[in-house]
């Protein structure tokens, strides 16, 4: 009897709509695209003078105060979710063990509410700064907004 060959549906990407005008933004999600064996990451730039953000259904200001990830089933994860999702993606998904500790969770879900709006100054103190960079944020006044 002859098999026939296993079809394999494509697997839609994880698209992560990210700053890349923030250096911590930008250095974390292309390392996690390095790793990205599979092509099942896919980076937006919210920051590229031709992003629409009407496109993806989200207003700009809320997109700038947090990451935001669309996984492979269609459903969105903001903030730290969006993260542990885009590791997941790359396979580095067991990185994230941490945040399943009871309590965890909602402690790297408080710091990234003021991180993310504080992403600029973030990078700053951690060294992600590139040289001959402007040091200053790139949001509107110098603080991205929190809206949550």
């Amino acid at each position: 009897m002859k098999n026939d060959p296993v079809t394999r549906l494509p697997i839609e990407p994880v698209v992560a709509l990210y700053d890349r005008a923030c250096p911590l933004c930008r250095s974390e999600m292309h390392r996690l695209k390095a790793r990205d064996r599979h092509g099942r990451l896919r980076l937006v730039d919210i920051a590229a003078d031709d992003f629409d953000p009407a496109q993806w259904g989200f207003p700009l200001e809320a997109l700038r105060n947090a990451l935001h990830v669309r996984g492979a089933d269609g459903q969105w994860r903001i903030g730290v979710p969006g993260i542990a999702e885009a590791y997941r993606a790359v396979g580095l998904g067991w990185l994230t063990w941490p945040l399943r500790v009871p309590g965890a969770g909602r402690a790297a879900a408080r710091a990234y509410r003021w991180i993310a709006p504080n992403r600029h100054r973030v990078s700053r103190w951690l060294g992600f700064r590139e040289a001959g960079e402007d040091p200053a944020p790139r949001c509107d006044d110098g603080h991205c907004p929190t809206h949550y």
